[in-house]
């Protein structure tokens, strides 16, 4: 098995698990001296999550376990190679360390031009209420300013997602990290 460490759009296992259905959400962790941006250019015309260094603050998320054969589609899910790179990071979860891989924007694709849409950040807004993540990390989330997706199929498939996602609340086993 592998792990990997979601700090944007799969945050929610219904999400992961529909792209990877071998995810196993194993808990929540933290990446330190980073910050959540929405700057990642993406192929859309939106911007999506990144994790970028600051020297201080965190950016929060789950670690999963995945099996390996499954790592190759999700790297097309999240365009690795088109925007997307992937590192390892060591993450502390519930008492054991994880060695997981994670998704970084290439800097060629770093942008503040654009916005996400609003089913993108709707989609991290969930993953992080359903993971317990702190009442104010949810809030900075929740301010960071989107737009509507011209592309009313995407939208429409987008949204029915939410749907599903939002019908559970959170997961028991999570614990809130301040």
């Amino acid at each position: 098995m592998i792990y990997y460490f979601a700090y944007g759009s799969n945050l929610h296992p219904v999400r992961l698990t529909e792209r990877v259905p071998s995810a196993k959400l194993i808990g929540v962790a933290r990446y330190p001296d980073h910050a959540l941006a929405f700057h990642k250019r993406s192929h859309d015309g939106s911007s999506k999550c990144n994790m970028h260094y600051t020297g201080s603050g965190c950016v929060y998320g789950a670690i999963y376990r995945l099996n390996p054969d499954h790592k190759n589609e999700l790297d097309k899910f999240e365009g690795k190679g088109f925007g997307y790179i992937d590192i390892q990071v060591v993450l502390e979860c519930n008492g054991n360390e994880y060695a997981c891989f994670t998704y970084i924007a290439q800097k060629s694709h770093i942008t503040s031009r654009l916005k996400p849409y609003d089913w993108y950040k709707r989609l991290v807004v969930l993953g992080a209420q359903y993971l317990k993540l702190s009442e104010s990390y949810v809030a900075s989330i929740e301010s960071v300013e989107s737009i509507d997706d011209p592309d009313t199929t995407r939208k429409r498939t987008n949204e029915r997602l939410i749907r599903r996602m939002s019908g559970i609340l959170s997961d028991p086993r999570a614990t809130t990290i301040d």
